[in-house]
Parts: structure tokens; C-alpha cells; sequence
């Protein structure tokens, strides 16, 4: 699970890009303070000024993250990071769930380093997308990749019965039903963090996928049937949870906070979080050692490194252990193989 610590690492702080813009400033000057470094919550407040201010936003997003694919031969951290998930993916099952809006994470995951994700190739409808990442997942190997919260590129378009096709879009769409695509950041936007999973395909889909895999049961997730297995490990980097109390809806710290509290974890997954100088971030780091994370720090230049190094197992993991005679449950730090 990526948040945009990735894009960070290479020099690209979306939200302090977009705070920079006129449109967006105009529109969020009254969002609470401590809201304001959450770009999720000033493209929602963005829709109260209508449609057309919305449209506005989104192309000033929109052009700052195509001009940013452009110098990808820069991005050391992306390409070091998914080298390393690529790595790994040769062995196993990897699935990589990105809140990333910019692109970047696609561009590098899918054109780089040979994850599925139908919609960056070329037009997919959504049965076509849930093909394709079940075969993955049957196979148990190889690397799947879903843009949660959609992204700058990405179009969706909905026929009269309801049915919905992606695709990834550098320039405008064209052709018989052109004006029937939307940008999914639009859809994102409108719904809300709140809504995202019922409003937006990706997010239905790679959340559905999220609760397969930690999970140890079977399970249909949208369609993609996830086979019973011992329940994923899960490795989050560059993803700042509950951040001043901001981050309730989440669905990914909903979903942790239901594990946690229902005793459901797979004792024998590990859960790692990788953090951006965890003492400048301290609500961060809380929020996961108290779900029984291992937090993982990493400074200017290290982020590719300690990603190699915890795919590899040579970094310790947080492994929930059986539940003691009393009925709690404790995370422990261990190596790898221990």
C-alpha cells in the first residue's frame, strides 16, 4: 500500500503543487487547518464551488502530473521501489494498492515493471479488468496494481445499462462517445473519501481485493475470488494514517481499526510500516504501533533500500501471535523465520 511518500521521496509533493495553484487556494480558503496537507479533502471541498470550478482543478492537477511523467528517467526512488516489488513478485503474489492521484505509481508498476492494470494499455470494461487480475491472483504469482482513489489520467465511462470501462488517457478522449468519459478524479471528488468505494471502481475493487487478502478465507471480493491462504503480509510505505485525527473515513484505517478490534488478524501475517522520519510524524506512528505494526523509519535517499530490504525478510515484521489464556492479543517484533 503506496500514499504519496513515494512521490515525495523523488522530489514531487502534489498537494504543495496544487496549494500553489490560484483556482484550488480560492476555493479551500476556508478548509480547517489541519486538513489543509490533505489533498483529498481540498479536491472534495473543491466541488462546493460547482461543476465547472471542479473541471477547472482537475486540469490544473491534471497538467502539472503530465508534465511530471515527462522526467520519469528521474524518478530514482519510483523505479528503485518497484524493482524491488518486481523482485519479489517472482516468488509470490503481489498486490500493490496505491492512493497516489498523480500517475507516477501506474506509469512505473505497469509500463515499467509488468503489473496488471488493464486500463493503462488501452480501453477495459470492468469484467475485462476483474479477468485479468483474478488470472494473477490464480497463479499466485506475479504483481497486480489498482489506482484506489483513480488518478490524473484515468477516464471512466458508463453505458444506459450501467456497465463501466477504463482507461488510462494523456490526451483528451476522442471519437464516438468521447463526452461520455468522466475523469475518475472527478468521480472521487464528488463521492467523497467517505463514498469512494461505492462511487468509484477502482476503490470498490482494489479495497474488495484489500479484505481478500488479509483475510484467511475465501473469498468473491467484486468478482476477483481470492482462494483461501494464509492471510497476506502487508507492508505500507509513504502512506501517513490518521494524521492529526484527519483520516476517520479512510477505508484503509477503517478496515485495520475492524481487524484490530474484532480479534480478526491472521496471527501469521506480518505488518510493516514503512514512515518518513517517524519522529516528525509522531500521530502517524502512533496510529500504527497501536495496531500492531512495526514501524520501519527511512530518511532522504533510503526509501528504495528498506523496501528491498523488507520484501527480502531481512527487516523484522510485526506478527500478531495466538491470543494469550486471557483472551488479549499482543503484536511481537520478530526476524523473519523466527
Amino acid at each position: 500500500m503506496t500514499g504519496q511518500g513515494v512521490a515525495r521521496a523523488d522530489g514531487f509533493n502534489l498537494t504543495r503543487r496544487m496549494k500553489g495553484t490560484p483556482r484550488l487556494a480560492a476555493l479551500t480558503a476556508d478548509v480547517p487547518r489541519r486538513y489543509r496537507q490533505n489533498l483529498d479533502a481540498l479536491l472534495e471541498a473543491c466541488t462546493a464551488g460547482g461543476a465547472d470550478a471542479l473541471a477547472e482543478v482537475l486540469r490544473d492537477l491534471r497538467t502539472i502530473c503530465l508534465k511530471e511523467r515527462r522526467a520519469t528517467l528521474r524518478k530514482t526512488a519510483h523505479h528503485e521501489v518497484f524493482a524491488a516489488l518486481a523482485t519479489a513478485a517472482e516468488k509470490r503474489l503481489v498486490a500493490h494498492l496505491t492512493t497516489n492521484v498523480d500517475g507516477l505509481t501506474t506509469t512505473f508498476a505497469v509500463r515499467d515493471f509488468g503489473a496488471v492494470w488493464p486500463a493503462f494499455r488501452g480501453r477495459a470494461t470492468r469484467a475485462e479488468v476483474v479477468s485479468a487480475l483474478r488470472d494473477v491472483i490464480a497463479r499466485g504469482t506475479g504483481m497486480v496494481h489498482v489506482p484506489l482513489h483513480g488518478e490524473a489520467a484515468l477516464m471512466i465511462a458508463r453505458d444506459d445499462d450501467g456497465d463501466e470501462t477504463l482507461q488510462t488517457l494523456y490526451g483528451g478522449p476522442a471519437g464516438p462517445g468521447a463526452s461520455s468519459w468522466v475523469p475518475s478524479l472527478e468521480i472521487f471528488a464528488n463521492a467523497g473519501i467517505a463514498r469512494v468505494t461505492e462511487q468509484l471502481l477502482p476503490a470498490r475493487l482494489g479495497y474488495a481485493l484489500l479484505d481478500g487478502l488479509l483475510s484467511e478465507t475465501a473469498s468473491p471480493c467484486e468478482g476477483l475470488d481470492v482462494p483461501a491462504r494464509p492471510a497476506a503480509d502487508l507492508l505500507v510505505l509513504g502512506y501517513g494514517a490518521e494524521e492529526d485525527g484527519t483520516r476517520d473515513a479512510y477505508p484503509l484505517e477503517r478496515r485495520i481499526d475492524d481487524l484490530v478490534r474484532r480479534g480478526a488478524r491472521d496471527p501469521r501475517s506480518r505488518w510493516s510500516a514503512l514512515v518518513y522520519r517517524p519522529g516528525r510524524f509522531p500521530q502517524s506512528t502512533s496510529w500504527y504501533e497501536k495496531r500492531g505494526f512495526t514501524v520501519i523509519g527511512y530518511d532522504d535517499g533510503e526509501l528504495s533500500a528498506v523496501v528491498r530490504q523488507a520484501c527480502a525478510g531481512t527487516l523484522p515484521g510485526a506478527r500478531c501471535v495466538p491470543e494469550r489464556a486471557n483472551g488479549t492479543r499482543v503484536a511481537s517484533h520478530e526476524a523473519p523465520g523466527s
